[in-house]
């Protein structure tokens, strides 16, 4: 995607009822004047654990008894993190910190993002981190979820992330209904506008008909149907807010090429991160959630022909082990980050570029293992959303669990991830009652906040 200036996008372009949509960009370009730009957030989850020894740079290690912050300027990266080499002054490591609070075994479901027990068939408990920032940052999509499978289906319910307790949030797994969901409105000929509006004129009967259903119906049944109605009006809202977008969506949309119709499912995924970036770049969302994989699916595009539970349990494939296999695996996902990363780099924004303002955060939805008890959960961060999160160029290793030392959870992760936000709490999630406690697990990370 080549470098351009975001004001010269918008010449032309009609507000109105664009405005809200287009209030990314409008407090992008005043950021000379008022120094404020909007943050933005993505998470990359992926399946079976994210194995901490293979993250540690040359010379560091985790699960000591005593806090290890250490810079990264001098350090060489992992192997599976060289794509990430240009970044280095924008990334941290973090290691040891806990999330005991999940449920253990092949996936936390919603714990990885929600710290508090969850289960795949059971309803969110609370909201998930990536759904509490869409609710603080909103935007034409408020969340765009991403997801690798080995299904055909357009939208999943994956488990992973919640906007409020017992409310879901959909991933997008077929690249192509992605594509057409997310972009599909340039995609439209005749008349957009009104096109549009004869459809939000069909929608709103819809809701009208619905609200007095809902009048007749019995609490529990009604809040339900309240799912529905929100779904259309938000469908409504979306497609009056897009007609007004799309010259900067016909500037920015990815290239709709082989991947989005291929069978082979790394594709898919990177398609996914293609949609992903371009959404954050054309102002259409804030917070994007990439589910990479989970256990049936098979790498076969980079060589990885077993599915991801097999290699879990220690199967490899032809001539690799099951350590090569996941080598492979994270090290792919870490150079579809470094390209997103360079994606945004590219975009100026305010006093840097768009990268400058948003956190990319790579974890796993199982902790460091396959089979996880959450005593160590590993992650990547690279960006500092704009310089309230002291990540540029770190090494922190939280004393191991068990120690005297140890206190801090991925709660305390997310927690500061809130302050960052500029919506400050003192707990998100569930405490670990075996470290002690709630309150001595309060507050955020003091070591990343500005």
């Amino acid at each position: 995607m080549k470098s351009f200036d975001r004001r010269t996008l918008l010449k032309g372009v009609s507000l109105g009822a664009g405005a809200v949509a287009l209030s990314p960009f409008i407090n992008s370009l005043s950021a000379a004047e008022k120094q404020q730009v909007p943050k933005r957030f993505v998470f990359v989850v992926k399946s079976s654990g994210l194995q901490g020894d293979f993250l540690n740079p040359e010379g560091l290690s985790h699960r000591g008894d005593k806090l290890v912050d250490a810079p990264l300027k001098d350090r060489k990266l992992s192997q599976s993190m060289k794509s990430l080499e240009p970044f280095k002054d924008k990334l941290t490591i973090i290691q040891g910190l806990s999330g005991k609070m999940t449920k253990s075994g092949h996936s936390s479901f919603y714990g990885a993002l929600g710290g508090y027990k969850a289960t795949a068939h059971a309803p969110p408990l609370f909201a998930t981190i990536d759904g509490h920032l869409s609710q603080t940052f909103p935007s034409v999509f408020n969340h765009l979820g991403f997801k690798m499978g080995e299904g055909s289906q357009g939208t999943t319910f994956p488990a992973i992330s919640a906007k409020a307790k017992g409310k879901q949030l959909p991933f997008q797994q077929n690249p192509l209904s992605a594509f057409e969901s997310i972009f599909g409105s340039i995609l439209e000929g005749g008349d957009l506008k009104n096109k549009y509006t004869r459809t939000g004129n069909v929608l709103d009967a819809m809701s009208a008909d619905i609200r007095k259903l809902q009048n007749n119906l019995p609490s529990q049944e009604r809040e339900k149907l309240g799912h529905y109605l929100e779904g259309f009006e938000a469908l409504r809202d979306r497609r009056i807010k897009l007609v007004s977008m799309q010259k900067v969506l016909k500037e920015n949309a990815p290239e709709l090429d082989d991947k989005y119709t291929s069978s082979v499912k790394t594709h898919h995924l990177e398609a996914h991160f293609d949609m992903a970036s371009a959404a954050l770049i054309s102002g259409l969302t804030n917070v994007v959630t990439v589910h990479a994989d989970d256990l049936s699916c098979v790498y076969s595009g980079i060589g990885v022909g077993n599915n991801v539970h097999a290699i879990g349990h220690g199967a490899g494939y032809a001539t690799l082990s099951s350590q090569d296999c996941r080598d492979a695996i994270r090290t792919f996902h870490i150079e579809l980050i470094a390209s997103m990363a360079a994606s945004l780099n590219k975009i100026p924004e305010g006093d840097g570029t768009m990268l400058d303002n948003t956190i990319i955060v790579y974890t796993s939805d199982n902790a460091a293992n396959h089979h996880s008890v959450g005593l160590d959960w590993p992650m990547i961060v690279l960006g500092n959303a704009g310089g309230a999160l002291k990540s540029k160029g770190r090494y922190l290793s939280y004393p191991r669990y068990g120690t005297h030392n140890h206190n801090h959870t991925i709660c305390n992760w997310f927690t500061t991830l809130c302050h960052v936000a500029g919506v400050p709490q003192d707990l998100f999630g569930q405490p670990d009652m075996a470290l002690g406690k709630a309150e001595d697990q309060q507050g955020p990370l003091s070591e990343l906040v500005a």
